[in-house]
């Protein structure tokens, strides 16, 4: 018995389920009903009335249509709301019945569901006719760390490798992309099955809509389906001022940040979707917040744009089960800042209330929280790991 989530129940869908009466199911419905009325409980009284023998209660019956409802279609997390019936013909011990039912009408609005029912016997006589009205609950779903299968962008390096380590190291199975640096997708895919976990290195230019698809497809190909997106490639970051900057230079960045998210999420939802689980989350940037640093301008638009996709698909993707946050860190001790010099690291770490420089694997500390069950119900979050850069 297992909660189906309410997106994947459709209209038209049909269930059914068989058991033969016996007289031992009668009497324990008569004790525990206290309806020991003769017609259930005495052959020869019901003979009398025109009945082959003793006739089953119409309740137990409904207790049967009940068995289904709440079991197998919808199942777990139904709420019964109401219910017509018409007992068309006596059912008796020994009878071997069908429960048919069948969604007539879904709203998602009032995610609530009209279901035909029928029991009929072994030689096709309908017994019971109705129908009903069922509420789904929402409950919280989870996939053990074990089970789940997560795709990190941009994770041959730096916050990357760092979140691709960490699941590997709680049993997940990893889609590590890459860009260039095969050799370094490599080195994580190995430290990731060194830890227990799966992993397999695949190349992707997320700036690229094509390649993107690839990649979903390349991650659904190698384990199965996607449980977790973490989205966090990013192209070099280059200091312009306004009048230097090219619409192609901000486009790129709009294409690796918004575009990617939106392709990934498009071609992954409908799968996270039909198991009730999903989680993605988005890195985005304490430069986002407050008064952005100068001759960044490209860059900072399309993080904010990452942030407001973040928070839409959050608000619609959330009745579904699936998670969608995002994590801002400040500056990371990552190659992105080899460039700089001692000076800038040194004013960096200075200017951050923590005086210190975030690590990647403190980024991935939070990504973790996120993906895993303790975060479940965060959604539409941008949590900054700043060292109170930002609050």
């Amino acid at each position: 018995m297992t909660s189906r989530p309410f997106a994947s129940l459709a209209e038209g869908e049909v269930a059914r389920w068989s058991h033969e009466i016996t007289g031992s199911d009668v009497d324990e419905f008569a004790r525990l009903s206290g309806d020991e009325n003769p017609l259930h409980m005495d052959d020869e009284f019901a003979r009398r009335q025109g009945y082959r023998g003793r006739v089953v209660h119409g309740m137990l019956l409904g207790a049967y249509l009940s068995r289904v409802v709440g079991t197998v279609l919808p199942g777990p997390g139904v709420v019964w709301l109401s219910q017509d019936v018409r007992f068309a013909n006596p059912a008796y011990i020994g009878d071997t019945i069908e429960v048919c039912v069948h969604v007539k009408h879904k709203s998602p609005a009032l995610r609530t569901l009209v279901l035909e029912s029928t029991i009929t016997n072994q030689r096709g006589d309908k017994l019971v006719i109705g129908e009903g009205k069922m509420m789904m609950l929402a409950q919280k779903t989870t996939v053990p760390w074990t089970e789940m299968v997560a795709l990190v962008t941009g994770a041959s390096r730096g916050i990357g490798a760092a979140t691709a380590q960490a699941l590997g190291e709680r049993g997940a199975s990893v889609v590590v992309n890459y860009h260039q640096n095969k050799e370094a997708a490599d080195g994580v895919v190995a430290a990731i099955e060194q830890a227990g976990g799966k992993a397999v290195a695949v190349q992707a230019d997320v700036g690229d809509e094509a390649s993107t698809v690839a990649l979903a497809d390349a991650a659904v190909e190698a384990f199965g389906r996607v449980d977790a997106v973490v989205n966090n490639a990013t192209p070099t970051i280059e200091r312009k001022p306004l009048e230097e900057l090219s619409w192609s230079e901000v486009d790129r960045y709009w294409r690796f940040y918004v575009q990617s998210a939106f392709l990934l999420t498009e071609r992954l939802l409908p799968g996270m979707k039909e198991r009730g689980f999903g989680r993605f989350v988005h890195m985005l940037t304490t430069a986002a917040w407050g008064t952005p640093p100068p001759n960044v301008a490209g860059y900072v638009a399309a993080k904010s744009g990452l942030w407001g996709l973040t928070r839409s698909l959050a608000v619609e993707l959330a009745p579904h089960g699936v998670t969608v946050n995002a994590v801002s860190p400040s500056a990371v001790i990552t190659d992105q800042w080899a460039e700089a010099s001692d000076s800038r690291r040194r004013a960096l770490a200075m200017s951050v209330p923590a005086q210190r420089l975030a690590s990647p694997e403190e980024v991935a500390a939070t990504i973790m929280f996120l993906l895993g069950e303790e975060g479940s119900y965060v959604t539409g979050a941008n949590l900054p790991v700043a060292g109170g850069e930002v609050m």
